[in-house]
């Protein structure tokens, strides 16, 4: 098995529930609008994230707000990402798995958010307590699936790339920009979810408390 003596986990998705992170925050900008949030609009946003799933985190947001608010989108955008920032629940196994390779493993979090959405989403949980370096969109000039987000990280953290993992739930960003980057990638996602041909993860797990498998942990 290899040995990963790095993990570089991005926020969205891999720690934060990401699907009822964006989910509420839409909820939320309709009723702010004075609209509705029934059964038809979840059924409607269903339909919507099932054709843009395999879209990056910019563009499924825009894509989503369009189909909502059509030429509107660009100002309720900003009532979208002040919801967002309200949404900080973490997926159920992450605490656990954290405190288990805490101190074992080097943990290294990535965001595609910028500093202030992503930290107050992370306020009232513990995860900046288990993290080495943290980077936020304003600390890069680039965006996955951009190699340059992972290399950077790399050359300023001195990390030997055979030694890393990348893990992430979105496939157009954050699996695609660690190939991008020569690195190995953790693909969270459900089992029944075919492995893609192209970007190609290295592993496929649905839970991350099946990476301890992979790890070699003293």
């Amino acid at each position: 098995m290899a040995k990963y003596e790095t993990l570089i986990f991005i926020l969205e998705g891999s720690l934060l529930n990401e699907k009822v992170a964006e989910l509420n925050a839409l909820s939320q900008t309709l009723k702010l609008a004075g609209r509705e949030f029934g059964q038809a609009q979840r059924i409607q946003y269903n339909s919507v994230q099932e054709k843009i799933k395999l879209l990056g985190f910019d563009e499924r947001i825009k894509l989503t707000l369009q189909e909502f608010f059509k030429n509107d989108w660009i100002s309720a955008k900003g009532t979208f990402d002040n919801q967002l920032q309200k949404q900080d629940q973490l997926n159920k196994d992450v605490l656990p798995f954290l405190d288990e390779v805490k101190n074992k493993v080097n943990l290294i979090l990535l965001t595609k958010e910028k500093k202030d959405v992503a930290s107050s989403r992370m306020q009232s949980t513990e995860l900046l307590n288990y993290f080495s370096a943290v980077y936020f969109k304003d600390d890069l000039t680039s965006k996955l699936p951009d190699k340059k987000v992972l290399t950077t990280i790399l050359h300023q953290q001195n990390l030997s790339p055979a030694t890393c993992l990348v893990i992430g739930t979105n496939l157009v960003d954050e699996i695609q920009g660690a190939e991008n980057a020569n690195l190995d990638s953790l693909w969270l996602a459900p089992k029944k979810v075919k492995m893609p041909i192209s970007p190609h993860p290295t592993l496929h797990l649905n839970k991350l408390s099946d990476l301890l498998f992979y790890l070699e942990l003293s």
